[in-house]
């Protein structure tokens, strides 16, 4: 029989041939063979356990041997046939014994062993061999049996109703045998989850998650133990553990739904869980292979794709997005979330995983077919339709040279085939495939009777068409930029076109940026630009009736008393012979059309390079429209003008500098918007000119100190935004120095009303090391105002409410330290200065600042000031610094000794043991230099400094005497 079973296993037979060898097994009555067989226990399973752990092992060989041996020990053949197989309760007892003494010595082994995980492997394999064994015999009834013979065409007797009971009682007892020891063996392996080592949780909580899926049916009560043990580790303190618990928990999650009452969750909420919180990349990213993909889980699935681990963000489009059945599946909102993350993610391997996951299983959801996937995608609305097209083009560069554009397929437009068509055309350009760009672009005359037809259709056509038209419309002018216009005939039937829309008075606010970029691209020169769109500005003013109020406003004398005014009612002028209603609708279509002079002369403006002084046309737009928009009582009017009025001023310094009282009086009385509008133009005019201006307008630099500050004080968060923003990008170039706006920045970064504005963090998260790593005078500027800005965050601190948070002083302080530190300067590091260019009292400084408001205050700026003093470096700093710390601390503690918790205590005296080891070793250093003469007194000095500074005093004498010795006679004279 033995020898059957090995032959079976070694020739890897089907799961049916298996069957029909193991229904044939004569059996066996040989008392001995299972004596010896119990006897030589402690042999032959050590052997295949040393088998199994080589590099080279057959897992399901040596799981076949070792069910023959449990087959071995733990059955009784019976006394003569017919009888049944029984199960020996001793020799059961002695294999699983000897089994789990083999496995208990891999228990204890650290991860990453790879012997250790061979012999977890093998367990697994065994246990789903032993199962599957045991299913298979369950499952095949006599009935079966002789169904398969009959199939096979075998040559026993079938009819044998003795050999029939034999069987279905031997089918029983290999079914009981494999769950009992599955069984016994689980029940181990739980009580080692619960170990005190940490290698014996992780094993068996490995062994676990791999044999987990071939546990077969077990009791209600060990299935439970098993949930809990689970449920447990996935809150071990070890990372490895967790990953195990959490990847046999997965295993569950279909099949269980039962909720843990500990905190309301089911297995998939602990999974969820896990991923949201658990600290370990590691660990999430087990939940994120393994969690299933429902409707339920896909939203915090596709959170990791903010993941701060750079690989799981990878893998949230390798694995379970790349796996979905349909995209469509995901709301057009958690599409386009998920791709703008995926295309624009800092890392280079995420944004090609995104790529691969659309150019390789998403577009197949489509049938391969690119239009309908970007009818899929719904480009009209998709603000990352282009980054997409373009992604997948790049990674699919095959199909470049097999796209053709026929004559068809421009009279026959579609959102989607314009939309392809622009992007294409864009790829081509960037790439610098000028040949294939060739045989792809449209005539120029061709391309605008293209334009003009969309454009007639639109007009006739009913809203919902007019949508999609306006869309064609856009990406065909898009593809006009890409044109040669060389073509006379073609430039000039595209001026007129181009003229003929811009001159629609229902044309739409996303048609105009392009169009005055078309005209920009096909005038001869800049002065012709802005000639022609100065004359289509005079022909749309001339389509609206004249407004008597502008008109009123040009010619008044005050033009800047009314600004702060913010009422925008219209002002009616009414005629005896006009009614009402039909005044009101004049005078909107007459600001309906100012406002969009307004749009076209803004987008003109930020196109235009020249001066106004080389460029005069521009003058007499400036004071026919943007002036008397500026001076309009309507709100938009005189948002638009005065943007349109910035403009005009980065194009001539003495516009600029004469309009700086109007910006400053704008940003003091207007409303929010217009605010908004002039804080930006205040910031870029100080970019172009300097300060010099502004200080000449307000008289002096703490006027502008003043207006910052009443900018990073302001209600509306997109003030403070802009404020934060602007003062960044002056105080990094060096335009603008202040200490009390330095420390106002510091102070709003960490106050908790901006904890949450993303505008406001993400600036000053780079711009406080930037600023502070790029020179020692900014970093002075820091040290300067550290302390100051700590001790009014206590404050703010102490005083938190219970729905306010904040980042605590500790870690507050932790940040001043570093920032502050002169051995983070980038001057050293890149230009490799010299020592002596190292501002080394910086921290210092600090340190001085920080006990003298140990000596004022107490309570939390204590705390606070103790734990910033131990993270300064002072072992370079100067004597006299070090000198005026050292009096600071025996002041202290004479006067002013700190009673707080003993771990302040504690840190208290580690600095001030520190600072009386460093005044120590200067000590001990100067007086070893002052005894070296000569040349080779700098030498010296390193070397005792090195040795004082691995703290061992014995070591100085050794360079110093073996310094001297190397003194040249000529130097001792």
């Amino acid at each position: 029989m033995s020898e059957s079973r090995v032959n079976v296993a070694h020739a890897s037979a089907s799961n049916f041939d298996l069957v029909y060898l193991l229904f044939n097994m004569a059996p066996t009555s040989a008392q001995v063979r299972k004596q010896n067989a119990i006897a030589s226990l402690s042999t032959t399973v050590p052997q295949i356990f040393n088998e199994a752990q080589k590099p080279n092992a057959t897992q399901r060989k040596h799981a076949v041997a070792l069910r023959k041996i449990q087959e071995q020990c733990a059955l009784n053949s019976p006394a003569r046939k017919g009888l049944p197989h029984d199960i020996d309760p001793e020799g059961e007892s002695k294999f699983n014994a000897e089994v789990i003494r083999n496995i208990n010595k891999i228990l204890n082994i650290r991860k990453r062993e790879p012997h250790a995980d061979r012999i977890v492997r093998f367990i697994a394999t065994f246990m789903q061999y032993t199962q599957q064994l045991g299913a298979l015999f369950f499952l095949f009834s006599a009935n079966t049996r002789l169904t398969l013979k009959r199939h096979l065409d075998t040559s026993e007797d079938s009819d044998d109703e003795d050999d029939q009971n034999e069987q279905d009682n031997e089918n029983e007892e290999n079914e009981y045998l494999s769950a009992r020891f599955v069984e016994h063996l689980l029940r181990h392996l739980l009580r080692g989850t619960q170990a005190k080592h940490k290698p014996v949780r992780l094993r068996c909580c490995q062994i676990i998650a791999l044999s987990i899926n071939s546990l077969g049916e077990i009791d209600e009560e060990l299935y439970q133990q098993l949930r809990s043990a689970l449920f447990g580790r996935i809150r071990d303190k070890e990372a490895t553990v967790r990953i195990q618990a959490a990847t046999a928990l997965s295993r569950l999650q279909s099949a269980d739904d039962e909720v843990d009452p500990k905190d309301g969750r089911n297995i998939t909420g602990k999974l969820l869980w896990l991923l949201q919180h658990d600290p370990s990349a590691e660990v999430r990213r087990v939940v994120l292979f393994n969690l299933d993909k429902t409707e339920d889980t896909i939203p915090y699935i596709l959170e990791r794709a903010r993941d701060i681990d750079s690989i799981n963000r990878r893998v949230v489009f390798l694995k379970p997005m790349a796996e979905i059945e349909d995209f469509r599946t995901l709301t057009l909102q958690q599409r386009n979330d998920l791709l703008k993350w995926g295309l624009n993610d800092r890392d280079r391997l995420v944004r090609r995983a995104a790529s691969r996951m659309l150019a390789n299983h998403w577009i197949r959801h489509a049938d391969n077919n690119l239009l309908e996937f970007l009818e899929r995608l719904d480009v009209v609305d998709s603000p990352i339709a282009d980054d997409v097209l373009t992604a997948f083009l790049t990674a699919r560069t095959d199909i470049v040279n097999s796209i053709k554009f026929e004559e068809q397929f421009w009279e026959n437009l579609s959102t989607e085939s314009a939309f392809m068509a622009k992007v294409f055309i864009k790829f081509l350009k960037s790439q610098k495939m000028e040949e294939k760009l060739d045989e792809i672009l449209p005539e120029v005359t061709r391309h605008a009777f293209s334009i003009q037809n969309c454009w007639d259709i639109r007009k006739t056509a009913d809203e919902d068409m007019q949508t999609d038209y306006d869309f064609i419309i856009v990406q065909l002018l898009e593809i006009a930029k890409c044109l040669d216009y060389a073509d006379e005939v073609g430039r000039r039937k595209m001026f007129v076109l181009l003229r003929e829309m811009l001159m629609d008075q229902h044309l739409h606010d996303e048609y105009v940026p392009i169009i005055v970029e078309l005209f920009k691209i096909i005038s001869p020169d800049e002065r012709d630009f802005t000639r022609v769109m100065i004359e289509i500005i005079a022909d749309i003013q001339e389509l609206s009736t004249p407004d008597p109020v502008l008109a009123e406003e040009a010619g008044t004398p005050s033009k800047r008393a009314r600004l702060g005014s913010d009422n925008g009612e219209h002002i009616r002028i009414k005629s005896e012979d006009e009614e009402p209603a039909d005044s009101e609708s004049r005078l909107l279509k007459g600001m309906l059309l100012h406002l969009k002079c307004l749009t076209i002369c803004r987008h003109m403006l930020e196109l235009s390079e020249e001066s106004l002084q080389d460029n005069s046309t521009l003058y007499g737009i400036l004071n026919e429209l943007i002036v008397p928009s500026v001076q309009s009582k309507e709100v938009v009017l005189r948002e638009e003008g005065l943007h349109c009025l910035g403009l005009a001023c980065a194009l001539d310094k003495n516009l600029g500098h004469h309009n700086i009282p109007l910006f400053v009086h704008c940003l003091k009385n207007g409303h929010e918007q217009l605010q908004q509008k002039a804080l930006m133009i205040i910031f870029d005019m100080i970019m172009i000119y300097g300060l010099s201006p502004f200080l000449e307008k307000l008289e002096s630099e703490e006027a502008l100190e003043q207006l910052f500050e009443y900018c990073l004080d302001h209600d509306s968060v997109e003030v403070q935004g802009i404020a934060v923003e602007g003062l960044s990008k002056l105080m990094l170039t060096r335009s603008f120095k202040s200490e009390v706006i330095l420390k106002l920045l510091v102070v709003l970064y960490f106050f908790p009303t901006t904890i949450d504005d993303n505008k406001i963090q993400q600036c000053l998260s780079y711009f406080f090391p930037a600023y502070c790593y790029s020179s020692h005078e900014n970093q002075r500027v820091m040290v300067k105002i550290a302390i100051k800005a700590l001790m009014e965050l206590c404050d703010t601190y102490a005083d938190l409410e219970k729905d306010e948070r904040m980042v605590s002083p500790a870690q507050i302080s932790d940040m001043l330290a570093d920032w502050t530190d002169p051995r983070r300067i980038a001057l050293s590091k890149i230009k490799l200065a010299d020592e002596n260019q190292v501002d080394h009292d910086a921290h210092a400084d600090v340190a001085i600042d920080a006990l003298e408001s140990i000596v004022k205050h107490a309570g939390l700026v204590r705390k606070t000031m103790v734990h910033l003093l131990g993270k300064l470096h002072l072992s370079d700093a100067g004597d006299e610094r070090l000198e005026a710390i050292h009096q600071l601390i025996e002041h202290i503690n004479k006067e002013k000794p700190l009673k707080e918790t003993a771990i302040v205590r504690n840190a208290w005296a580690r600095f001030c043991k520190s600072v009386e080891t460093i005044i120590s070793n200067k000590s001990n250093n100067r007086v070893t230099t002052e005894s070296v003469p000569g040349e080779n007194i700098e030498e010296s000095c390193v070397q005792s400094t090195t040795s004082t500074d691995s703290g061992a005093a014995e070591h100085i004498e050794t360079p110093i005497a073996s310094t001297s010795t190397s003194v040249d006679e000529p130097v001792n004279k």
